[in-house]
């Protein structure tokens, strides 16, 4: 039972016990003090009740959308975060790239500076072209000079040997580039010496020489093709210059 002594002063202490034991006889009745708000009506209590839940419903519902908020926010920082690790690294590569462009803008710098060099050089090396060609050209026909004069005294020694009498005489009835030397050995010579003794053997130490000649051999009578031969080899040294 309630704490009825709120009522003790309403009623007086016989009228109080009175009442107190009527209200034990009575179960089912509580009698509440109003007058300090402990008691509220039904109708306002069920009031109360019914803004009670709609407010946990807003509560939960606020509930709800927070959470989705916060799901939206944490999607939010990961992708912020994403896309601040992908701006560091892309920072990252720009400056590399950077570095890879500065280095390719130096080497063209100097392949630049080296091309200019080269063209430089070239267009010198043109202005003594002409001047190199010439210079070439004349160690070239000094070369071939050499050659001759050093084949020509190989030849006038092997003249010499195969029994000319004169061998600068012989020496200009000899075509000269028809005679080859290779790996030591001579060849295109000793045809033209064969043809030379067949047509002019006086030219040798074989045979006697004509009276005026080269030497002074015993002498014997000449035939009538050898006197011919003889006359025509004669006038060829007229013309090359020798006393006859």
């Amino acid at each position: 039972m309630a704490n009825l002594e709120f009522l003790k002063p309403v009623l007086g202490d016989q009228v109080y016990t009175s009442f107190l034991e009527k209200m034990n006889e009575a179960p089912g009745i509580n009698l509440v003090n109003a007058s300090d708000g402990s008691y509220v009506p039904k109708a306002k209590f069920d009031t109360e009740i019914a803004a009670k839940k709609q407010y946990l419903s807003q509560v939960e519902a606020l509930s709800r959308e927070k959470a989705t908020l916060d799901a939206e926010v944490s999607t939010l920082r990961n992708q912020l975060q994403e896309a601040s690790e992908t701006g560091s690294k892309r920072e990252k590569d720009m400056k590399k790239d950077a570095e890879i462009i500065a280095k390719l803008q130096g080497e063209v710098k100097q392949l630049s500076g080296d091309l200019e060099q080269r063209k430089h050089d070239l267009e010198e090396a043109g202005t003594f072209k002409g001047e190199i060609e010439r210079l070439n050209g004349i160690i070239a026909e000094r070369d071939r000079s050499i050659e001759t004069i050093r084949k020509q005294g190989r030849l006038s020694l092997m003249l010499r040997e195969s029994g000319a009498r004169n061998p600068d005489v012989l020496m200009r009835m000899i075509d000269i580039d028809k005679v080859q030397e290779k790996d030591g050995k001579v060849t295109g010579l000793d045809e033209q010496l064969k043809a030379l003794k067949a047509s002019d053997p006086y030219l040798f130490n074989d045979v006697p020489a004509p009276r005026g000649g080269v030497d002074n051999a015993p002498q014997r009578p000449l035939s009538g093709d050898e006197l011919l031969s003889r006359q025509v080899n004669l006038e060829i040294r007229r013309a090359a210059g020798y006393n006859v």
